[in-house]
C-alpha cells in the first residue's frame, strides 16, 4: 500500500519552510551549535548578514509563490517524496549554514567587489525566476487544462523564453551560483551543482514534452542553457 499526501502544495511548504528556519538557527548561533562562548553572538562580517538576508528572501519567495502563484493538480504524491525532498533541502541548508555562520568563517577573497557582483547576480536571477513563474501562471487560466507554448511577454526577464524552454530553472541555477560566489562556500557550490543536474533532467523532460505536443515549437530553444544544454 502506498501512503500518499493529498495536497502537493503542502509538501512544498514543508520543504521550503525547513531551510528558512534551519538557516536562521545557525545565523543566530543558538546554543549547542558552535560552543557556549558563541551563543547568540552575531558575526562581525557583513557578508554573513547579507547571505542570511538573501537565503531568507529566496525561501520566503518560494513559500509565497507556493501559496499565491503556483497552481497544483489534484493528484496525490507518495509520502516518501516529502522525506526525500526534505532531506535534500534541509540537509543542504544545515550544511551551508553551518559553514557560512561559523565563527571562523573567512569572507570572500576579493572582498566587497566580489560580494556586490554576487548580490547583483542573485537579485537579477531571483527577479527573473519570479517573472517566469508569473508568465507561466498567466499562460493558463485557473481551471483550464489547455496547454500552450510559453512565449516572451513585455517583461524583459521573460525574453529568455526565446532561447530556453525552462528559463525558471535557468534563473534558479543562476541565483545559487550568485550565492556561491557571494559566500565562497563549498557546500553552496555543491548544492548549486546538484540542483543544476536535477533541474537539467526536469528541463530536458519538459523540452521533450513540448516538442512532442507542439509541432510548431520554436526550434532554437534549448532545455535550460542557451545553445548548449
Amino acid at each position: 500500500m502506498i501512503i500518499t499526501v493529498l495536497v502537493p502544495g503542502q509538501v512544498f511548504l514543508t520543504e521550503y519552510a525547513g531551510p528558512l528556519i534551519i538557516y536562521l538557527l545557525f545565523y543566530f548561533r543558538v546554543p549547542f551549535i558552535y560552543g557556549h562562548k558563541y551563543d547568540f553572538i552575531t558575526s562581525q562580517h557583513s557578508v554573513v548578514h547579507l547571505a542570511c538576508i538573501c537565503h531568507s528572501f529566496h525561501y520566503i519567495k518560494r513559500l509565497l509563490e507556493t501559496l499565491f502563484v503556483h497552481r497544483f493538480s489534484h493528484g496525490t504524491m507518495p509520502l516518501r517524496n516529502i522525506f526525500k525532498n526534505c532531506m535534500y533541502y534541509w540537509g543542504f541548508a544545515a550544511w551551508m549554514a553551518y559553514y557560512i555562520n561559523h565563527p571562523l568563517y573567512t569572507p570572500p577573497v576579493f572582498g566587497e567587489d566580489q560580494v556586490k557582483l554576487a548580490v547583483a547576480i542573485f537579485l537579477f536571477c531571483q527577479l527573473g525566476n519570479f517573472s517566469i513563474h508569473i508568465a507561466l501562471r498567466n499562460l493558463r487560466p485557473a481551471g483550464s487544462k489547455t496547454r500552450k507554448i510559453p512565449f516572451p511577454t513585455r517583461n524583459p526577464f521573460t525574453w529568455l523564453f526565446l532561447l530556453v524552454s525552462c528559463p525558471n530553472y535557468t534563473y534558479e541555477v543562476g541565483s545559487w551560483i550568485g550565492f556561491a560566489i557571494m559566500t565562497q562556500c563549498l557546500p553552496v557550490a555543491l548544492f548549486s551543482l546538484v540542483g543544476f543536474i536535477q533541474m537539467t533532467i526536469w528541463a530536458k523532460g519538459k523540452h521533450r514534452s513540448y516538442l512532442k505536443e507542439f509541432k510548431d515549437y520554436p526550434p532554437l530553444r534549448s532545455p535550460i542553457v542557451p545553445f548548449i544544454l
